[in-house]
């Protein structure tokens, strides 16, 4: 891999630690905005999924969808195929609880799971891609 192109994959990745750094500020507030802690979590799933699509010289779409991510990166992290129902209920963090529209408020529980889940994602990645 080129140093350009490695370059863009530790982007993502720093911006996924922004997102954890969020949550976890969040976290110990005395009452946590769980839609945020859901949506960074999302987030943060997303990126380190996308630097690792660029990592294997894969094209990156827009999407929020995880499920589509997943698809995209499951031949090279097979071990992310797992979570494809948690992708699933997570990907609706991205949009539905930004907006008043589609009005849903994640519990504490649910936050702190997203949390966690996003955590080991970012572990699996890390561990396929040693930068």
């Amino acid at each position: 891999m080129d140093d350009e192109k490695l370059s863009v994959v530790r982007l993502w990745f720093k911006k996924a630690k922004s997102d954890f750094k969020t949550i976890e500020n969040n976290l110990k507030s005395e009452d946590p905005p769980t839609d945020a802690i859901c949506f960074h979590a999302q987030q943060a799933i997303e990126k380190y999924v996308k630097g690792a699509l660029i990592y294997f010289g894969k094209h990156i779409t827009k999407t929020h969808d995880l499920v589509s991510l997943l698809t995209s990166i499951s031949a090279h992290i097979p071990e992310l195929d797992a979570f494809e129902d948690e992708f699933h209920e997570i990907s609706r963090y991205g949009v539905e609880v930004r907006y008043p529209d589609f009005f849903y408020e994640p519990t504490l529980e649910e936050a702190k799971k997203s949390y966690e889940i996003a955590l080991k994602i970012k572990d699996i990645i890390l561990e396929k891609i040693k930068i």
